[in-house]
């Protein structure tokens, strides 16, 4: 049922007229009052790559709408105006609790055209906030009953970019290969110093210069400031072969947010992705056992982006006057989050690993180890073998056009 005006959706029962919601896991939405169920249209729509260029191209001209964070919206089963919250385009009516469903239009310039449905039911995200929570070190004991937790699990869909990029990088830098050249020293034998000829390690480095040409598929950037984006990145991986195009029912029951972090700055955040990888590629196209890289420039091409919605089941817990977060990856339930550490349990920790030090200094002592270690250093000086600097796996040298994924 849909709203002309302001492109609402909503979604009675057939047989009752109560609201239906999506089931995590399955492709219907289930009536909360009934339990009749309706099917979800399934489309057999291609999800489509977007030309990053056009798109810039297509904001500096104008065409980007005002960027409204707030949407006033009548409710369509009993009529009341409300607020979503900020920057939300889904969530429940607060005065009959309807899911509504609006559309970005009026407010963003690109709109989700693929989504991951939910698979982690309410129950398997409490379940693994309950394992993830139990296996924490060091937490206060209180946070683990559930009778002292006031967490409410909010299902919500995030927006994330998605870029594929092809990559030539040009670099100039240095190949340092390990030599050993022979020469006397100096050493302690039986507490008298002679002198021994050992092998003494130097560098010989060569100047070098390259390309190396790489493809990116799917670097995934959070689009959202609600969440700070290094619990997001914990999430991952996600399984995006498995997006389906957008589908305003997988959102009913659920909330979703609109993009908060444009196209162009979550490409910045992707290019920094890509630099990290690139720069170990570099160094591995170099070879030798050590490498120095002086220069580097990147040219991108063919650069595309997808809007796409994931889903998180996300919540805070308060402990000592303090809020901390949490999320749960709404296909796999990996659980990342903040979390509280008991002082208590880490000094007593240190205690005990000192008391156990001291008890087995006792022990050594009392049987002598200390008096043997003493007359073995009398005899004899060790010295540190220089250890080369271990070569990095060289994949791109036999085929320059890598894949990452």
């Amino acid at each position: 049922m849909a709203d002309n005006d302001t492109n609402q959706q909503h979604f009675p029962c057939e047989e009752c007229g109560a609201d239906l919601v999506y089931q995590p896991g399955t492709q219907t939405l289930t009536c909360t009052y009934c339990g009749h169920q309706n099917s979800i249209h399934q489309s057999h729509q291609e999800i489509r790559e977007y030309s990053f260029e056009q798109a810039l191209r297509a904001v500096q001209q104008g065409k980007l709408r005002p960027l409204d964070s707030t949407q006033v919206i009548k409710c369509p089963n009993c009529a009341a105006t409300f607020e979503l919250k900020q920057n939300n385009h889904a969530g429940d009516c607060p005065f009959c609790g309807t899911p509504v469903v609006t559309g970005t239009e009026q407010t963003r310039l690109f709109q989700p055209k693929s989504l991951l449905p939910f698979l982690i039911t309410d129950k398997a995200a409490h379940a693994a906030f309950d394992k993830w929570i139990g296996g924490l070190w060091f937490a206060p004991s209180a946070l683990k009953d559930k009778a002292k937790r006031d967490e409410k699990l909010l299902g919500i869909y995030i927006p994330y970019w998605t870029y594929d990029s092809h990559t030539d990088s040009y670099y100039r830098g240095e190949r340092g290969v390990i030599y050993y050249e022979r020469q006397m020293v100096t050493v302690i034998v039986n507490g008298q110093p002679r002198q021994q000829v050992q092998n003494v390690p130097r560098i010989r480095w060569t100047p070098v210069s390259g390309r190396v040409r790489l493809f990116f598929d799917d670097v995934l950037v959070g689009a959202t400031r609600t969440l700070p984006r290094a619990i997001l990145d914990r999430l991952e991986p996600w399984d995006l072969p498995n997006l389906v195009p957008y589908n305003e029912s997988y959102l009913s029951g659920f909330q979703s947010e609109i993009y908060q972090v444009d196209l162009d700055e979550g490409f910045e955040q992707a290019r920094g992705i890509m630099d990290s990888r690139i720069y170990h590629a570099i160094l591995s196209d170099i070879g030798g056992d050590q490498q120095r890289v002086n220069s580097l420039e990147t040219q991108h091409a063919a650069t595309t982006f997808k809007h796409v919605l994931l889903p998180v089941w996300s919540a805070a817990f308060r402990y000592n006057g303090e809020t901390y977060r949490f999320v749960i990856n709404g296909r796999n339930g990996k659980t990342q989050g903040e979390r509280p550490y008991s002082v208590v349990k880490i000094v007593f920790a240190a205690l005990l690993g000192i008391s156990l030090l001291g008890g087995l200094g006792y022990f050594m002592d009392k049987e002598g180890v200390f008096e043997q270690m003493m007359q073995q250093g009398g005899n004899y000086q060790q010295y540190q073998q220089y250890q080369p600097r271990q070569r990095l796996p060289d994949p791109y040298r036999s085929n320059p056009g890598y894949y990452y994924r």
